[in-house]
């Protein structure tokens, strides 16, 4: 681990992986105790990795580190950012439905990228969000749902053209969700 990824799990308010599972959990708890939604955004840079080749780790990580201060000033005041690794990041999103959470990922995805766009870099980084929200009504868990915002993210960097910078919360194909172990009629956001 470099300086910098040190800096970036060290940042107030940033969960890291091992925090993750904890914290996921008990805002899953709050959700169903309250009978509010929770929605869960993944989000990814693009041509991160070509460009951490292209400028080492060092300033790939400072670049990570700017981008987790960026999230974290954005998000609302009840949400929380995690850093999944690499160039990941998860945003836990108490009391929000899935068209709240798809026009706050839709920000989140501009202001990126005019952040991003500052490197001056062909192609220019920009971010992928997957976003997902509990089904109203029904038993779910936590991780299923972590599950589903991230098969969303990685569908639109896989499977939708431009394959990148982009927000998806739509349909997923039926083998993606039986890989997730999802049934289709639990989320009706499917």
């Amino acid at each position: 681990m470099t300086v910098a990824q040190a800096d970036l799990l060290s940042l107030p308010g940033v969960l890291n992986r091992a925090a993750l599972p904890a914290a996921l959990e008990a805002a899953a708890q709050a959700t169903r105790a309250s009978g509010h939604p929770l929605a869960l955004l993944t989000l990814d840079i693009d041509h991160f990795r070509a460009f951490q080749d292209e400028v080492g780790p060092e300033r790939a990580d400072q670049v990570l580190t700017q981008l987790a201060l960026l999230l974290d000033q954005i998000k609302p005041g009840t949400a929380s950012l995690a850093c999944l690794g690499s160039d990941e990041f998860l945003l836990i999103l108490p009391d929000t439905g899935l068209a709240a959470a798809v026009a706050l990922a839709e920000r989140l995805r501009l202001r990126s990228a005019e952040a991003l766009a500052q490197l001056n870099r062909q192609p220019p980084l920009t971010v992928t969000l997957g976003a997902a929200a509990s089904p109203p009504g029904q038993d779910w868990q936590a991780q299923d749902l972590l599950a589903l915002a991230d098969a969303r993210m990685s569908f639109a960097k896989k499977r939708l053209h431009p394959h990148h910078n982009m927000v998806w919360a739509g349909a997923l194909p039926s083998d993606w969700c039986a890989r997730l172990g999802l049934r289709a009629e639990d989320w009706p956001s499917l």
